[in-house]
């Protein structure tokens, strides 16, 4: 009986809200997880088809990451979308969401912005790249791919919060800690052969989930700081996780490690939280 009753707990809580969108998110990963594989075991068929050795396999793999990472996630979240229209009335839900959740940035959220730039490159210690490969089309490949990287989980979960909307704040509160964890987890069993998958992928992942609520749920505070904090991080000052420094304009000379960034984005958070505490807004539209 005891047996059969955390059984029951456990379909109970797959079967709420956050249980929903666990579930739901988990299986998106997995589908990603699997077509990735499958593209990565293609890849690898036909390169020995032509007595291409393990090495030369890895570096090909290595060179186009970027190329490969936008190829899975753009087509995974391509059948995730048909799927959603063709199971759900709730389609229109979303394209009202995007239409009117929208916050501008305030002086705090630029305060913030510009405190996680200056503290980034005070930490790393940013200085020009001297050994840098110009490449425009590269460059262009590492915005785009870290674009796509991060915005299809975080549009997917904004689907999912459409969908399965948390009402208890203790579930809002798992849900910032646990889906970064998800991300990164998933992110290093499905991409490992592409980039040097560090913590700040957690780090990112939550400042991009926890701004997306922050006062009000809205997507423009996550479009802001990916355009303006993160994506730079990665095509220009030397974090790109697929290609290093390479072919950024500048390169980092301390390693940054991912606790590192986490505690710098926890400052920025903390600073934002306390205002929202000081001064509270009762009326808005969601």
């Amino acid at each position: 009986m005891e047996l059969r009753k955390k059984i029951n707990e456990v379909i109970d809580f797959f079967d709420a809200p956050l249980g929903s969108q666990i579930k739901y998110y988990t299986l998106f990963c997995f589908v990603l997880w699997s077509l990735h594989l499958i593209l990565i075991s293609l890849i690898s068929y036909f390169h020995l088809l032509l007595n291409h050795n393990i090495r030369t396999i890895g570096d090909w793999i290595g060179d186009r990451g970027w190329a490969l990472i936008i190829i899975s996630k753009v087509l995974v979240f391509y059948l995730a979308l048909q799927f959603i229209r063709l199971k759900s009335k709730k389609i229109n839900l979303v394209r009202s969401y995007f239409r009117n959740s929208i916050q501008l940035p305030r002086k705090e959220v630029i305060v913030s912005l510009f405190f996680l730039i200056i503290g980034l490159m005070g930490l790393g210690r940013i200085t020009l790249n001297h050994t840098l490969i110009f490449e425009i089309d590269r460059m262009l490949l590492s915005v785009v791919g870290t674009f796509v990287f991060f915005s299809v989980d975080y549009a997917l979960l904004i689907v999912l919060e459409i969908f399965f909307p948390l009402e208890s704040v203790i579930d809002k509160n798992r849900k910032l800690f646990l889906f970064p964890l998800l991300f990164y987890y998933f992110t290093y069993a499905t991409f490992i052969y592409e980039q040097t998958v560090s913590f700040r992928l957690y780090a990112f992942f939550f400042l991009l989930l926890y701004l997306g609520e922050w006062r009000r749920r809205n997507w423009t505070l996550p479009l802001l700081f990916l355009l303006a904090f993160i994506i730079p991080s990665y095509a220009l000052l030397g974090l790109d996780p697929v290609w290093n420094s390479s072919y950024a304009f500048f390169t980092v000379t301390n390693v940054i490690s991912g606790f590192s960034i986490f505690i710098l984005i926890g400052f920025a958070i903390a600073y934002l939280h306390r205002t929202q505490r000081n001064k509270p807004e009762y009326i808005y539209r969601d």
